[in-house]
């Protein structure tokens, strides 16, 4: 009868047996996002290879040990005490996971007590396609390392005077285009174009939009960034769009086949149309836009806020501009009252008198 295996008992190695056999596993030294340890499947114990195996996987432990904590560590702490907060919305979670992807992809093997501000700078001028790409992946950085100060894993501030670049904003459309949109031939992109300009709502709570959302002439919406639950009035040419769109799905946009609509290619659309009129622009223009003509229309900060859902500091940077249009424009009034009637007041000035000529002597 065979002698059963003497399983060697080595450091960061577990056995499991099942079904009659026995399977080796090595530590290495992770954890998952949980903070459950990460094991690797070594060989059979009785496998020629077993012990290179074993010294392979303790030297590859050691090393990354004798570095200390990666980043790579500090973005899976902070996911998890990310994922435990009430105050941060799931789409910023959303954002806030992918964008650690890319943080770990070109920082994840730099301890946290190595990475230097031209290591964060060089990534930013060479691995970000975009102002909007460089301002989130700073953004990012600048807080797992902020959260990692308070939790005293570190004291070092890579992104320290780093600013944001100018012109990650998306602009409103132009006027002309922001008409021809509303009046498109094609069905579809004239439909999405409607519904973020009345409804002043992004681009993923818009192809979410549901038949059953609208509710007495409300639109209500869920808004996945920040949770807050709005309900704009559907305004009546909204409601002349909706009328004539055949309901061939659960969500007002549709594709073909009456699914939801990706919101990749509503974007993709808008781009293409505005482009064909002279300027690319992006679905969240639309949503200045409605900003601008609630402001415009008279509307308080309060009741813009309520329709889009947005913070007052946000309406009140838009009605800054706006007052000043308005002011503007009254200013021009009185400038040409003066200048066509010669007077302030826009009544016409007397003739001056003329003097009488003087008696011969």
């Amino acid at each position: 009868m065979a002698r059963p295996l003497k399983l060697p008992q080595l450091k960061h190695v577990k056995y499991v047996r099942s079904k009659g056999k026995v399977y080796a596993y090595f530590n290495t030294g992770k954890t998952t996002p949980k903070g459950m340890p990460v094991y690797v499947r070594m060989p059979h114990p009785s496998a020629v290879g077993f012990y290179d195996s074993y010294a392979a996987f303790k030297g590859a432990r050691t090393k990354r040990q004798s570095v200390g904590y990666l980043v790579s560590d500090l973005v899976r702490d902070y996911e998890v005490s990310m994922e435990k907060r009430e105050d941060l919305a799931e789409g910023s979670k959303a954002l806030y996971r992918f964008t650690n992807k890319r943080v770990v992809e070109l920082l994840g093997e730099f301890p946290i007590n190595d990475v230097q501000p031209s290591d964060v700078r060089f990534m930013l001028e060479n691995k970000m396609p975009g102002v909007g790409a460089h301002n989130i992946f700073l953004s990012m950085v600048r807080i797992l390392y902020k959260w990692a100060r308070l939790d005293g894993k570190t004291t070092l501030e890579p992104t320290k005077d780093m600013k944001a670049l100018k012109g990650g904003e998306h602009a409103p459309w132009p006027e002309p285009i922001l008409q021809a949109g509303l009046q498109a031939e094609d069905d579809r992109t004239r439909l999405a174009i409607n519904l973020l300009y009345y409804t002043g709502q992004r681009i993923g709570d818009v192809a979410k939009m549901e038949w059953d959302h609208i509710i007495d002439g409300e639109m209500w919406v869920m808004q996945e960034k920040t949770d807050k639950e709005v309900c704009p009035p559907v305004h009546r040419d909204l409601a002349a769009e909706l009328a004539r769109t055949p309901r061939n799905g659960k969500t007002i946009l549709t594709d073909a086949l009456g699914q939801p609509l990706n919101e990749e290619v509503i974007r993709r659309d808008l781009k293409v149309f505005s482009k064909a009129r002279g300027k690319e622009c992006v679905p969240h223009g639309l949503r200045k836009n409605a900003v601008i003509a609630l402001l415009e229309a008279g509307c308080t900060i309060a009741e813009v806020s309520a329709i889009t859902g947005q913070t007052f500091g946000i309406v009140e940077k838009y009605a800054a501009k706006v007052n000043r249009r308005r002011l503007g424009k009254a200013a021009m009034e009185k400038l040409e009252n003066r200048t066509s009637t010669g007077k302030p007041d826009g009544k016409p000035s007397e003739e001056p008198r003329k003097s009488a000529p003087d008696k011969a002597e």
